[in-house]
């Protein structure tokens, strides 16, 4: 797997949220996108905080490369690298799954959708439902279109820092997967999908 190189880091603090953005997605919600999506080829976790999503794609025997703009003390972390400063490279992973920093989520989306277009593989975010909207994003979507959108019936809760979850804080934001096969989809509609709920019990083990 490479070791990507950046040129510098976006500095990722924003008011009262987590310093770098640092929201763990339930490793439940990674499971559900496996469950309805292969990846041919290995992939890059270009956000990978303490590496929820990482170690789910590990356990379903996928090479993984997991990288953030700061080491969060993750034991399969690969480099510190600036995701939004990366470009394609001919031995870099194939696909990319992340959740990406809010602030940043659609640049994220256009430098992943180019450098998967570019691969041959494909980008899967784990996004808020209301990323749909937007003005601004309207006519990139309209070019661009996701071939599936996996939407979780059932709200999320994705803590800051990975911090247990306070009692009565649960199911606050609607979330969906949003997946771009790329050039190998010559499709231009998007097939638009709902995963079913589950015990909450169940979303960190």
């Amino acid at each position: 797997m490479p070791k990507l190189q950046s040129k510098s880091n976006t500095i990722l603090k924003t008011g009262s949220r987590a310093e770098y953005d640092l929201y763990p997605t339930p490793k439940r919600c990674v499971e559900q996108l496996l469950e309805r999506q292969k990846f041919s080829g290995n992939i890059w976790e270009p956000a990978c905080g303490k590496g929820d999503i990482s170690d789910v794609l590990f356990d379903a025997g996928y090479s993984v490369l997991s990288t953030d703009i700061v080491n969060h003390g993750y034991k399969n972390f690969s480099s510190v690298a600036d995701f939004l400063k990366c470009s394609y490279q001919d031995d870099m992973p194939r696909n990319i799954i992340t959740n990406p920093p809010f602030k940043y989520a659609t640049d994220f989306m256009k430098l992943g959708y180019n450098l998967t277009a570019q691969s041959g593989g494909k980008l899967a975010l784990f996004l808020r439902l209301n990323f749909l909207e937007g003005q601004k994003r309207y006519h990139w979507y309209k070019e661009n279109k996701p071939s599936n959108i996996y939407v979780f019936s059932k709200r999320q809760t994705l803590w800051r820092n990975g911090e247990e979850i306070p009692k009565g804080r649960s199911g606050t934001t609607a979330y969906a997967w949003f997946v771009w096969r790329g050039k190998s989809w010559d499709n231009n509609e998007t097939t638009l999908d709902w995963i079913e709920p589950w015990v909450l019990m169940n979303f960190y083990f």
